[in-house]
């Protein structure tokens, strides 16, 4: 008599759904736990092992792979963060995603604020470019907060105020009404930037140069070594108060050099000796 086959219980009557997604609910609160007591290591791996998961049951019905893989993705760019290995977070994303323009707002909302943390600015223009000039991504409900996430942390701090009306007429995902609105908020903070700006120019610009006075004693004299230090002597006894005896002996120094420089030159200096009319 041929034995009766056991038939195996309903949850494995077909793979995929019934038997994943109770996996996939552990990866993903096993990843949560370990990101909030700090296991980086571990939450990324609960992350990419539940990612590995969501492909068995991408085609089943009443099952959002793009919730729980936007979850587990969120959590691993956070465990890069947390651990400092930023330069894996992009790699990582185009791995689940394909590339950037593909990636949910949430994903690019955060690779945006880790680079602007790190003052990686130009990686930032790079990826808000590509994201916001992608036109599946215009009608995003995330898009006006992409566009400024990207104007406050990036341009702001990288100084492209004057910029910033130029860039909102390219981001075509925003209305005539969302560009209007988003440049009053940015209005104050561009116009105060260009002042300082401008202030900061004009204190740059070099000073006039103020000729020295020449005494009346000096106008006979030609426009030379010794006239630079008998007007430089005197413009350094009325600056320097109150006297001291460091600032005379520093003078009397200059003059003495002076006097060396010119007498080497040829200057002539009458003898008096014994004996000698």
């Amino acid at each position: 008599m041929a034995s009766k086959e056991v038939p195996r219980p309903k949850e494995y009557a077909e793979t995929g759904f019934s038997t994943v997604q109770p996996t996939l609910k552990q990866h993903l609160d096993n990843a949560t736990a370990a990101l909030l007591f700090k296991n980086f290591d571990a939450c990324i791996e609960h992350c990419e092992n539940g990612l590995s998961q969501v492909k068995l049951c991408t085609d089943r019905e009443n099952f959002s792979s793009k919730e729980f893989t936007e979850q587990l993705c969120v959590l691993a760019v956070q465990a890069h963060a947390e651990r400092n290995t930023w330069q894996e977070v992009l790699p990582f994303v185009r791995k689940v995603y394909g590339d950037i323009e593909h990636s949910p707002a949430a994903i690019v909302q955060l690779c945006l604020l880790l680079f602007a943390k790190l003052q990686d600015y130009p990686q930032c223009q790079a990826l808000a470019n590509i994201w916001l000039r992608n036109r599946d991504n215009y009608t995003d409900a995330e898009y006006p907060h992409i566009v400024d996430i990207y104007v406050q942390r990036v341009m702001f701090p990288w100084k492209l105020h004057s910029l910033v009306p130029a860039f909102l007429d390219t981001c075509l995902g925003l209305d005539a009404t969302q560009r209007q609105l988003m440049m009053q908020d940015y209005a104050v903070v561009i116009e105060k930037e260009i002042k300082t700006s401008t202030d900061e120019d004009d204190d740059k610009s070099p000073l006039p140069v103020k000729r020295l006075p020449i005494s009346e004693s000096d106008e006979g004299e030609s426009e030379g070594v010794w006239a630079y230090i008998r007007r430089l002597s005197a413009l350094l006894f009325r600056r320097i108060q109150p006297y001291n005896l460091t600032a005379i002996l520093s003078v009397a120094f200059i003059i003495l050099a002076f006097l060396s420089l010119r007498f080497n030159k040829g200057f002539k200096v009458q003898s008096y000796c014994c004996g000698n009319d």
